[in-house]
């Protein structure tokens, strides 16, 4: 197995922090970039000295055939530019969601599987110190059986107008819910091991936005502004997931919140209008509840490695990649399943769901 990947990344808007850390790795001895934009081309191979410049994919995998690829272009792309650089011979990196639905997340990893190649989600937010913390205190079981979860990102006023929001739906797979939810979700289902969902019972909201995209230009903008959902699982747990991009409220919050028989925890980043953190557990001993502030007395004070270094050590140590496509294409259908809930006005029961 080789030492050094030779790595290529297509989509610059999103995909600019991969190539930054690319460009600082040890373990890479190439970066080509892909981009339609010749402006982001020039800019970011000027920043990280990158020669190899491409605005065709299909040619920069046949010309270069890189070891492996960060896929960061937008949602509706996903499944086909993983596929295609899956039967290249590449190692992929996709951005979160892994798909827009479910059907195309597995088709990705059965891909994946055929190809005998690695397929990682980049679901950064695990390789917080903070969330990977809680991960290692859950699994230890200092906080007992989990038996309520609540998980949001909730921004004031923050719609991604940059994305390809016309006739959202089909390009991004939905709204605040898809590209928010995504994170926190994901983040609460991995620090809880991924619990099997027994029903799902969601809504969706777009009351703040439309006007705005109106005075944009938008002709179609049918994204949700705003989602929330609670899903039981089949050991009893509830999760309950808010996801927005305008609502009114105070702030911008990114917050998870477990509830234990042991102990419980909160992991609060309030991100606009003044950052701070609130990461703390509440832990029973000898019949008194007590805070522990988790920043100063648990979380290590370094991170050993970012997501983009993971997926490298997975491909050169041949070990599996720590977001597997398999949790992936379980977000997926969980969203799916929101989606078809708020559609349907009622609880989507998740064995008819996998059994369609």
């Amino acid at each position: 197995m080789k030492n050094k990947l030779k790595v290529a990344v297509v989509g610059l808007t999103v995909g600019g922090g991969h190539t930054a850390n690319y460009a600082a790795s040890d373990s890479v001895s190439e970066i080509v970039i892909c981009d339609i934009d010749k402006a982001k081309l020039e800019s970011i191979g000027d920043k990280h000295s990158i020669a190899k410049r491409y605005t065709d994919y299909d040619l920069m995998l046949e010309t270069e055939k890189p070891d492996a690829v960060s896929v960061a272009v937008p949602n509706f792309l996903h499944k086909t530019f993983t596929i295609k650089a899956l039967e290249a011979g590449a190692h992929v990196l996709c951005e979160k969601p892994m798909a827009r639905n479910a059907s195309e997340a597995e088709e990705m990893l059965n891909s994946a599987q055929k190809n005998n190649r690695k397929l990682m989600i980049n679901f950064n937010q695990r390789f917080q110190p903070e969330v990977h913390t809680l991960k290692s205190l859950v699994d230890k079981g200092k906080l007992g059986d989990i038996y309520r979860i609540s998980t949001s990102w909730m921004r004031r006023r923050g719609v991604p107008w940059w994305y390809p929001l016309e006739n959202g739906l089909e390009t991004c797979g939905g709204g605040a819910l898809i590209d928010l939810g995504v994170h926190v979700l994901d983040r609460a289902m991995w620090i809880c091991g991924f619990p099997e969902p027994e029903w799902v019972l969601g809504n969706t909201f777009r009351k703040l936005s439309s006007n705005e995209a109106r005075e944009r230009g938008f002709k179609n903008f049918n994204s949700e502004d705003m989602a929330v959902a609670m899903i039981r699982m089949k050991n009893g747990t509830i999760l309950e997931l808010e996801a927005s991009w305008a609502s009114n409220r105070e702030n911008e919050t990114v917050k998870t919140r477990l509830y234990g028989t042991l102990g419980g925890a909160i992991l609060e980043s309030v991100i606009n209008p003044v950052k701070s953190k609130t990461n703390k557990l509440f832990i029973e001993t000898n019949g008194e509840l007590k805070d522990i502030d988790m920043d100063e007395e648990i979380i290590p004070k370094t991170v050993s490695v970012n997501i983009r270094e993971a997926f490298l050590d997975a491909i050169i140590n041949d070990k599996e990649v720590p977001c597997t496509p398999q949790q992936g294409l379980q977000i997926n259908k969980i969203l799916d399943a929101i989606y078809l809930s708020a559609k349907t006005a009622g609880p989507v029961n998740w064995q008819n769901l996998s059994a369609g």
